[in-house]
């Protein structure tokens, strides 16, 4: 799953910039022509709108949550049944991808759905997974979602908000006060924003985040002083 989704989808690139979710709206995707999102303000079903305030279409009358859109299709946990389908970007063609229930859900590279009944704050990048476990206090947790290996384990880490981006973990540790970290691939943990974070976003290389009620960002490339947004 697109980091951003897991994290509210509350930020999308889109026809070269970044757009912030209004209040009724989240887990934003976005694609050439359109900006697909569910809307908390009718009972969480798909909508997509355009860009410079053009007419949203309902696409799909559903409760909808982590909304993934992927490739030409869009993939969604229904709450009702608390499965994984997907269906068509004009809400066509729906589809259950996978008989076990789930609350949430990853995208592999070839399009499978990745379910793990143990993973919060689930992100799926290259081939493997990133996520809270809740059978052990938490702990972020690593995996090869092909099945090579074992869990790598950080029992210290116990994060609230997980992005991925270039084999980087980038969290908040529920710990340590919310405070946001780099994981390294080597393990090595760096902080990056003392203060109380969340709402992880990646776009391009930039990390957008929410402190203090406010949208932030820093860059992935030099971590200067976090800016507030606008």
């Amino acid at each position: 799953m697109n980091g951003n989704i897991a994290n509210g989808g509350l930020a999308v690139k889109f026809q070269g910039g970044a757009v912030f979710a209004q209040p009724n709206e989240w887990f934003l995707n976005s694609d050439d022509e359109f900006i697909y999102y569910s809307d908390r303000s009718d009972n969480n079903r798909i909508y997509r709108k355009g860009g410079a305030g053009g007419e949203r279409k309902l696409v799909l009358k559903e409760p909808c949550a982590f909304v993934t859109l992927y490739e030409d299709g869009i993939y969604y946990v229904n709450e009702d049944r608390m499965k994984v389908y997907r269906c068509s970007k004009e809400g066509k063609g729906r589809a259950q991808c996978s008989g076990e229930s789930a609350s949430e859900f990853g995208i592999l590279d070839y399009g499978g759905v990745y379910l793990n009944p143990r993973a919060r704050r689930l992100c799926v990048s290259g081939h493997s997974a990133y996520y809270a476990d809740a059978e052990n206090n938490y702990a972020l947790t690593i995996i090869d979602t092909r099945g090579a290996g074992g869990p790598r384990v950080f029992p210290d880490v116990k994060p609230s908000h997980i992005n991925v981006h270039n084999g980087y973990v980038y969290y908040t540790d529920r710990m340590r006060g919310n405070a946001l970290y780099r994981l390294d691939p080597y393990g090595v943990r760096h902080t990056i924003y003392g203060g109380a974070a969340e709402c992880l976003h990646i776009i391009d290389d930039w990390l957008y985040f929410i402190s203090d009620r406010k949208w932030r960002w820093l860059s992935l490339q030099d971590f200067g002083e976090a800016e507030e947004v606008g």
